[in-house]
Formats: structure tokens, C-alpha cells, sequence
């Protein structure tokens, strides 16, 4: 009988242990002063130890698991080494990170939250409720906070807010307000909210963004510059693997050694580094938001920067990626909403001669589409439409990468660059609009 193991946990779960983690050793480091040389000391900590084994139980409902989970552990020893380093020993009073549905796991020392909501709660609620933010990472991307006096500064925010709160004021005009009190409280240490990701080799990095003035006149003169796209119009083989999991479903997920697109397009952006100082690769994957969903389900959009590739800058808002899109004119050329695009072979003969027209045009713009040929790219999306053998829904999300890339290298090389320089922010949740936070990666 298998045994299940954190490496079998559904991502959000991982995600939720990890970052409960994270926060837990922290609270060690600065709160309780508690010093790790390495990561074996965290091991060694009886009480550190025994807690991530109890967060692992308790969320995850998995037992500790060394061979996978000691990777983690690497990562929170150069997470709290790099973090002690760049903000020092405030006296944090909490270390939080909301439990997630279901489980609201509370660190030793912690409070339970105040009127039975955590700081995480509170601020997701307040910025839904004020600027109409419906998904807290949308404006801020922080994985967890470390407080001062959480009650004073709750008390003190919605005061501070209010005062400012102007009812003929735009929600933008009054969400710079709002999040210029955010930036004072980061400064001083009051409140420091944190995106974590996993750390690669080498010690972890530190980044402070969206907290000063610097770094917003840095964004308003970085230009960056598409260098290349790869959207492969050859096929790979659908595994029995893939083909198994659609039956045990009752799904058509296309038949085993069967003909398949692959489910992404590449963008490749290039910061040079003028403004910077230092230059910086970023991969941007396309896909389609659920790669499993029969129905289909429209793109997202996902930098990566190459000197960090464990660590992605997160997926870009999609409403904010929309948006960039009608201000740079590509959405004459892109059909939003995926359950318009052809859903089964009939329906793509249709519209076949606009996808040779696009596919020819992406060649000639030096797009990789994996060495075919426009005829052999559209008998590659024909199979793949087959709906016994194939799998129409990637084809479908296959015809919407090609419309967005299509449309992007309509636009003249300088408004095609400023379009991608605004992507790769929009990801980090870089700019005015978004609140500050620090990133550990």
C-alpha cells in the first residue's frame, strides 16, 4: 500500500505548509533569537523541528518525510539567514499566514486574530470591500506579515484611511493613499509583508518592491525588449498516463500515443540593465489557465527570470494583462473569451484560412514554430482536434496563443517592447497601484 507523502499533496496545500513553515522559522530567528548556522540546526532545534513536523501533520495530514522535505528545509535556513541580514531583529509580535480553507493553523506565541480574523483576513476583506480588489494578491502578493502591535496598527490603518478617504476621489487616487501608508509601516518595520518562493542554489535574494521612491522612478524608466517568442506548432504523444486520468474521470483526454500539441507558448523579455545596473532574462510562459480542463479555460501568463528560474514572479493579474492589451491595441486581434475560439475540427476548417494567414506571418516575424511549415501546422492542429484520438481543448487554447502572439507582432517594435516591459511588472506586482512588499526567492 503507497504511502502518501508531501510530494503527492495538491500544490495549494505544499504551498500553504511551506509558507507556514517559513513564517515559523522566522518567529525562531527574530522573535525568539533562536540562531541557525545551517539547516541542520533547524533540524537539531527540538522546538523548531517538532512544529514543522506538526504543521506538516496538521495541514497536510502527512507524516515528515526527510528525503523530500529536507530541500525545504535548506530553503528556510537561507531565507532567514538572507532576511536577518537585510531588515535585522524588529520586535515582530506576529508571524502570520492564514491556515486556508478549512485549516486555520495558528503558530505558537501568535494570536488567533483579532474579532476572529487574522491580519491576512482583515486586509483581504478591507481592500475587497474599499477599492473592489477581489483577490487579495491582486494587489498585494505577500505570502505572510510580520507585525508589530497588530492591534494598534489595525486601529491605526483604518483611521489613517478614513481621514484620507475622500467619496468624490477616484478608487485609484485613493488606493495610492492607501498604499502609501503601507509603504511608511514597511519602512519602519511595522508591518513587513513577504512573497516567498523556494530558493535555488546559492543564498537567497532580497527584494524591496513597491516600497520606495527609487524603485518607482526606476520603473518608469526601465524599457525592456522582446527578444524572441517559441510557440512549437509540431506534436509530442499523448501518455497513457494523461489518457488513463481522463478515463478514470469519464473524460476524453485523447488516446494513448495519439498525436498532441505541446501546452505553451514562450515569450523571451530582456531588461539590458541600463537603469538597473544589472541585466536580467525572463522566460514568459502562455498557457492555459487549467492544462486538465476538458472545457478549456482561457491564458495566463507567468514570468520567470532566468537568474532565479525556481523562483517565478508570479502569474500576471489577467483583468490587468486584459487591460494592457486595449491599451496597446492587441485586443483587435484576440478573442478574450476562449468558448468563442472553434471547438471541434468543423469549426476550425471554418476559420482555417485566418490561422494559415497568422501562422505565415509569425514564420516570416522569426517566431520558432518548431521547424514546420504552415500546411504541416495546420494538420498538426487538425489532429489534435480529433475528438477520439486528439485533444481538442489544447488545440483550442493552442489557436488562442497563436492570436495573442499574432497580435503582439502587429505593433511596432517600440510599443511591442513597452507592452512587454509593462507585462513582466504587472507579474511582479510592480507599480503605484500595488502594495509594498518584501521578496525572499
Amino acid at each position: 500500500m503507497a504511502i502518501k507523502t508531501s510530494a503527492s499533496l495538491p500544490e495549494s496545500t505544499m504551498t500553504r505548509m511551506q509558507e507556514l513553515g517559513s513564517a515559523w522559522v522566522f518567529k525562531r530567528a527574530i522573535q525568539d533569537n533562536v540562531i541557525f548556522n545551517s539547516a541542520n540546526d533547524i533540524l537539531n532545534d527540538k522546538v523548531t523541528y517538532n512544529e514543522l513536523k506538526k504543521i506538516w501533520k496538521t495541514v497536510g495530514k502527512v507524516d515528515w518525510n526527510n528525503d523530500i522535505d529536507y530541500t525545504w528545509v535548506e530553503t528556510f535556513y537561507k531565507q532567514q539567514a538572507t532576511l536577518l541580514q537585510k531588515i535585522g531583529k524588529p520586535n515582530f509580535t506576529e508571524f502570520c499566514r492564514d491556515g486556508g480553507k478549512g485549516v486555520n493553523y495558528i503558530l505558537p506565541g501568535s494570536s488567533s486574530g483579532i474579532n476572529g480574523k487574522t491580519f491576512m483576513s482583515w486586509i483581504s476583506d478591507l481592500v475587497k470591500e474599499e477599492f473592489n480588489i477581489g483577490q487579495k494578491d491582486s494587489w498585494n502578493p505577500a505570502d505572510i506579515w510580520l507585525i508589530q502591535n497588530e492591534s494598534k496598527w489595525r486601529k491605526k490603518i483604518q483611521d489613517a484611511y478614513n481621514q484620507r478617504r475622500d467619496a468624490n476621489a477616484s478608487i485609484e487616487s485613493e488606493l495610492a493613499k492607501f498604499n502609501s501608508i503601507f509603504r511608511a509601516l514597511f519602512r519602519s518595520r511595522q508591518i513587513v509583508g513577504i512573497s516567498l518562493k523556494k530558493v535555488g542554489k546559492g543564498p537567497a535574494q532580497w527584494k524591496e518592491v513597491n516600497v520606495s521612491g527609487s524603485f518607482f522612478r526606476k520603473l518608469e524608466t526601465t524599457e525592456m525588449t522582446l527578444t524572441g517568442a517559441k510557440c512549437i506548432l509540431g506534436t509530442t504523444k499523448i501518455t497513457e498516463k494523461a489518457a488513463a486520468r481522463g478515463r478514470e474521470k469519464s473524460e476524453r483526454r485523447g488516446l494513448g500515443g495519439a498525436a498532441t500539441l505541446l501546452q505553451d507558448t514562450v515569450l523571451y523579455i530582456t531588461d539590458p540593465g541600463i537603469v538597473s545596473g544589472k541585466k536580467e532574462d525572463y522566460t514568459v510562459q502562455i498557457k492555459a489557465n487549467s492544462s486538465t480542463d476538458v472545457k478549456g479555460s482561457n491564458l495566463k501568463w507567468e514570468p520567470t527570470p532566468k537568474s532565479a528560474t525556481s523562483a517565478r514572479l508570479g502569474k500576471a493579474t489577467v483583468e490587468l494583462v486584459l487591460d494592457l492589451m486595449r491599451v496597446y491595441g492587441i485586443l483587435r486581434y484576440y478573442e478574450r473569451d476562449h468558448t468563442k475560439l472553434p471547438k471541434n475540427k468543423t469549426e476550425f476548417i471554418a476559420v482555417q484560412d485566418d490561422y494559415e494567414r497568422m501562422i505565415d506571418e509569425l514564420i516570416n516575424d522569426g517566431v520558432n514554430v518548431g521547424g514546420v511549415d504552415t500546411v504541416t501546422a495546420i494538420i498538426n492542429i487538425k489532429e489534435t482536434y480529433d475528438r477520439f484520438r486528439g485533444q481538442p481543448y489544447i488545440a483550442k487554447s493552442k489557436l488562442q496563443q497563436i492570436q495573442f502572439l499574432y497580435a503582439l507582432y502587429t505593433l511596432p517594435k517600440k510599443k511591442r517592447d513597452a507592452f512587454c516591459t509593462s507585462l513582466i511588472f504587472t507579474a511582479e506586482k510592480a507599480g503605484k497601484r500595488y502594495g509594498p512588499y518584501g521578496k525572499l526567492y
